[in-house]
């Protein structure tokens, strides 16, 4: 009995497809259909594979990647709030703040003026 188990190479390539296409085109809308379209994968049947590799569905992985660039553009770039709203795919300031301070728990201005704070 080995403990050997060799990876499938077409599952792997499937979900680095899937990882590669959303980083590239996170800033603007992804139907379901577009993405499970990449993995060569009905809408229902990519949800199930997705949440059983990533353990999120994918509009909350869509998200939190979002959001990380949302995080990266408040510490690295002179832009305001509104600005990095739409440079991370959200496409209004209200939902912006929602879901940023839904995972970070704290808004953006928060985040940006706590920072301000450590580096100063």
């Amino acid at each position: 009995n080995s403990i050997y188990h060799p990876v499938n190479i077409e599952k792997t390539d499937r979900l680095n497809k899937i990882f590669q296409y959303i980083s590239d085109n996170f800033q603007k809308k992804i139907t379901l259909s577009e993405i499970a379209s990449i993995a060569n994968l009905s809408t229902k049947a990519f949800c199930r594979y997705f949440k059983s590799k990533t353990r999120k569905t994918f509009y909350d992985f869509l998200l939190e990647v979002r959001v990380a660039h949302a995080c990266n553009l408040l510490l690295e770039k002179d832009m305001t709030v509104y600005e990095v709203c739409y440079d991370s795919g959200f496409n209004n300031l209200s939902n912006f703040n929602r879901y940023f301070k839904k995972i970070m728990n704290k808004t953006p201005l928060e985040f940006k003026k706590e920072h301000r704070l450590l580096v100063e």
